[in-house]
């Protein structure tokens, strides 16, 4: 934000003490006053703009009052000098803390940008068959990145999509979102099934608690309390007669706790995929014996997948209302998905004021253009 309006404020509001104390009686001492600015410009000015403000402050007055008058008033104006002084000392003090603790801010927000880079890859992501585009907020206005989590990768059984949320908000959940991300990405490559990548997913949840580094840091929450929700979503080979664009994509997902995702129909229908039997959370599923529920949709060409965290169902705005996203997806599904997301993202920030309550992400998976030259490198490979 530019300083240059309060800088400029602060400035006249010396001079015009100076001229009422030049139109008034000598009597009347108004230069405490005019040491109200270099502590005014030390909370809204910059470092050097305050040490400006303080100089111009003592050479007014000095200049003004001067100092040895020869009379019985050279004590109070001795006095009156001293005192703008102080408060001149003081104000580029507090501003040069300020302007550290500006520069402390900064160093940590370029951090938070080189770990979203490596934690969380920037939207949109593509692979061969589908392109996911999407957005991320962070509730807490220091950090880029918190508990939520997303990744898209490219596997030889097709692509794998995961949307997840570690409980609790802030810098303090990377450690088990970056568990689970990194089981995720590796299963991928190595396990056709999504049963087996979400099992491997959660023994990394597992295998993270038991590090020291965890031991380390979890103070208020255990790992017993600790866990992940998260939705798995992955296509696969289209039954014969259905390639091409033309075709249905044939979409595999397991729910983990998660919120269930909406489809998006090519005519602008919007639809819940409840799930009969969703599973529990990454880091609670030994509590139960029976396997995770998997199911399989055909979906229409020309149809999208969103699905998000509880950051954008549970916000809240000034009066306690959730956010309705079923409706907004009903008024605006018809959007193509960039416009689509930016006008979700937009209302999401008016809705709460710019004050989310939690961490919010939010993916549209639909399917990628496939070329001739794609279409026919498939075709020789079988």
């Amino acid at each position: 934000m530019s300083r240059s309006l309060p800088f400029a404020l602060v400035l006249g509001y010396l001079v015009v003490i100076v001229v009422v104390d030049l139109m008034t009686p000598a009597s009347l001492r108004l230069d405490v006053y005019a040491a109200l600015a270099p502590v005014t410009a030390a909370a809204v000015c910059t470092y050097r703009q305050t040490v400006f403000v303080g100089i111009a402050d003592l050479l007014l007055m000095v200049a003004h009052h001067g100092v040895f008058a020869g009379d019985t008033e050279t004590v109070n104006r001795v006095g009156s000098v001293l005192g703008n002084v102080l408060m001149v000392g003081t104000a580029v003090v507090i501003a040069r803390l300020r302007r550290d603790g500006e520069e402390l801010l900064e160093r940590v927000r370029a951090t938070g940008e080189a770990a979203q880079r490596a934690l969380l890859r920037p939207l949109p992501l593509r692979t061969q068959s589908v392109v996911v585009d999407g957005f991320y907020m962070s509730s807490q206005r220091e950090a880029l990145i918190g508990g939520d989590i997303y990744e898209v990768v490219d596997t030889p059984y097709g692509t794998r999509v995961l949307i997840g949320d570690v409980r609790g908000k802030g810098l303090g959940t990377l450690g088990a979102g970056a568990a689970v991300l990194t089981a995720f990405r590796e299963a991928a490559y190595h396990r056709r099934d999504l049963e087996s990548g979400v099992e491997a997913m959660e023994q990394g949840l597992y295998r993270y608690h038991r590090t020291a580094e965890y031991e380390s840091t979890a103070r208020e929450v255990q790992a017993s309390e600790e866990f992940v929700t998260a939705l798995v979503l992955g296509t696969e080979e289209a039954p014969a007669g259905q390639e091409g664009t033309g075709g249905r994509m044939q979409l595999v997902f397991v729910d983990c706790g998660h919120l269930a995702p909406f489809v998006i129909g090519p005519d602008g229908a919007v639809r819940e995929l409840e799930t009969a039997e969703p599973g529990l959370p990454l880091g609670l599923g030994d509590l139960v014996a029976a396997p995770r529920t998997v199911q399989r949709i055909a979906l229409p060409p020309g149809s999208r997948v969103l699905a998000c965290t509880d950051g954008v169902t549970e916000a809240r705005s000034a009066d306690g209302g959730f956010y309705p996203l079923a409706e907004r997806l009903g008024a605006w599904a018809a959007l193509p998905t960039p416009e689509l997301l930016e006008r979700l993202r937009t209302d999401l920030v008016a809705h709460t004021r710019g004050r989310l309550q939690d961490d919010a992400a939010m993916l549209v998976m639909e399917r990628a253009p496939v070329s001739a030259g794609a279409v026919s490198g498939r075709t020789a490979r079988r």
